[in-house]
C-alpha cells in the first residue's frame, strides 16, 4: 500500500514539473511559439520568417500542421500565439462556428484563386453537364461559384451579396454544371476526376497548373481575401504581433514569397 501510495506522489509530482514547464515555455517573453500549415509555400516562408524574427532578438517556434481547424484550435486555446495559414473569411466562419476570439494581426499576401481544368483549355469547351469540384467550406464555397458567373455560366438571384452565393442561389444553369464539394484539402486532387475545379494559385502550383496560363477563369480583384498572421484578440498590436508583423514586412520575405515558387510571382505581398 506504501508503495503504492509513493508510486502515485511520484506520478503527481512528474506531471506537476511537465505541466510548470510547458506553461514556462509558452509564456517566455522572448518566444514565439507559431503554428503553421505545412504546405510547402508555409514551410518555406515560416523559415525565412523565423531568420527574420531572430535578427529582432526573438525566437520563433514554429510547428507545421495540415489541419485547418486544429491550427486554430491551438492559437485560441493559448498552446500557440499566432498561426500563419487562412485568410480572413475563413477566421470569420471559424470564430462564428467555435465561438472563437481569434483575430488578423497583419496581412501577408494575396493568393489568387481560379477554376483549372486538367481536360478542357476555356470555358466554352465544357461540356453540358460537366462537373465541377468547389471548396465545402461558406469562406471559399462562393468563390468557385462567382467564377463561373462572371464567366456567364451561371446567374444569381437578385440581392445575394457575392460573398453569401451558394448553389441555392443559382437561378440560371445553361450548362446543366454539376457541383461536387469537397474540403479544401482534397480540391487539387478532385481535378483528376472532375471536368475542372476550383484551386488557389498557391496549390495549382503545388500540382503543375499556372494560374496565369491555366485558369479557366480568376477570381476578379474585389472578391479576393488577402491570407493574415491570425493572434487571440488580446494580442493584436501586442510586442510579439508588432514583431512579427515587422519580420514579416521585410525584402526577406518579399523575396522568400516568390523563392516559394521557383521565383514566380504567384503570390502578391499584401504591404
Amino acid at each position: 500500500m506504501k508503495k503504492d501510495m509513493l508510486s502515485f506522489v511520484l506520478l503527481i509530482a512528474a506531471v506537476f514539473v511537465t505541466g510548470c514547464g510547458q506553461k514556462s515555455k509558452v509564456d517566455d517573453p522572448k518566444v514565439i511559439k507559431f503554428a503553421s500549415h505545412n504546405l510547402k509555400v508555409y514551410e518555406d516562408t515560416t523559415k525565412v520568417l523565423a531568420k527574420e524574427v531572430e535578427k529582432l532578438g526573438y525566437k520563433l517556434e514554429p510547428v507545421f500542421l495540415a489541419d485547418n481547424v486544429q491550427l486554430n484550435e491551438a492559437v485560441e486555446n493559448g498552446e500557440y500565439f499566432a498561426n500563419y495559414h487562412q485568410h480572413i473569411p475563413y477566421l470569420e466562419e471559424f470564430n462564428t462556428a467555435n465561438k472563437a476570439h481569434l483575430t488578423p494581426a497583419f496581412k501577408v499576401f494575396v493568393d489568387r484563386s481560379g477554376i483549372f481544368s486538367k481536360k478542357y483549355k476555356s470555358f466554352k469547351e465544357l461540356p453540358d453537364g460537366a462537373t465541377i469540384t468547389l471548396a465545402n467550406d461558406p469562406g471559399n464555397n462562393f468563390r468557385g461559384l462567382q467564377i463561373l458567373a462572371d464567366a456567364g455560366l451561371l446567374k444569381f438571384k437578385e440581392g445575394v451579396p457575392p460573398q453569401k452565393v451558394s448553389q441555392k442561389d443559382i437561378i440560371e444553369n445553361p450548362k446543366k454544371l454539376k457541383f461536387i464539394e469537397v474540403d479544401y484539402t482534397l480540391l487539387a486532387r478532385g481535378l483528376d476526376d472532375a471536368d475542372a475545379g476550383f484551386l488557389y494559385a498557391t496549390v495549382a502550383t503545388e500540382f503543375g497548373l499556372d494560374i496565369n496560363k491555366d485558369a479557366l477563369g480568376i477570381e476578379r480583384p474585389e472578391l479576393q481575401a488577402p491570407d493574415i498572421i491570425a493572434v487571440r484578440k488580446e494580442n493584436a498590436g501586442s510586442e510579439k504581433a508588432e514583431i512579427l508583423k515587422k519580420a514579416y514586412y521585410s525584402d526577406a520575405m518579399k523575396q522568400a514569397l516568390k523563392d516559394a515558387f521557383g521565383g514566380k510571382e504567384v503570390l502578391h505581398p499584401a504591404w
